[in-house]
């Protein structure tokens, strides 16, 4: 019995020296991060289905509400998008009526894209959701807290955005 009693303790040993190395649902990053992400995504799909906006062409749409007139390499940049995707993003939002491609007077193999009446509407839109969305999400946390999760996730991806440009 003793000894029975002595493996039970050095289990014990083991089990929490392996709980302190192996990281758990609740403070791994990752998973956390992911979470997050997928609450995030969820809510904005019901959101914008509303509206009759794709997750895919919302952040298109809104990069080219505040920056209309840009080539497609630059959307693509700004969303941090390879080519092949911002080019089946623009011609998804153009086939949407959301925009459409007008020949760029300063070079002959390029087009820039412009918001049309239909999607400048659309975009409107969009900011009181992103709002409504992040405050659902955030609506645990102070003022302060909101602050600082926003700045530590700028400092934690800006390094990795910089490294993919």
């Amino acid at each position: 019995m003793l000894a029975y009693a002595g493996f039970i303790s050095q289990r014990r040993i083991l089990v929490r020296k392996v709980s302190k190395t192996r990281p758990s649902r609740e403070t791994s990053f990752g998973f956390l991060i992911q979470t997050l992400a997928r609450m995030l995504d969820a809510k904005m799909k019901a959101e914008l289905k509303k509206i009759g906006v794709s997750v895919k062409l919302f952040t298109a749409l809104m990069v080219l509400s505040e920056e209309d007139g840009i080539n497609q390499r630059k959307v693509g940049e700004r969303l941090n998008f390879p080519e092949y995707f911002t080019s089946r993003n623009i011609d998804a939002l153009v086939e949407a009526g959301f925009a459409e491609r007008q020949p760029d007077p300063e070079s002959r193999r390029t087009y820039l894209i412009y918001l049309t009446i239909f999607g400048k509407a659309k975009a409107a839109q969009l900011p009181p959701i992103v709002k409504r969305v992040s405050n659902e999400i955030l609506t645990n946390l102070s003022d302060l807290e909101r602050q600082q999760i926003i700045t530590i996730l700028q400092k934690v991806t800006s390094p990795n955005l910089a490294a993919e440009e």
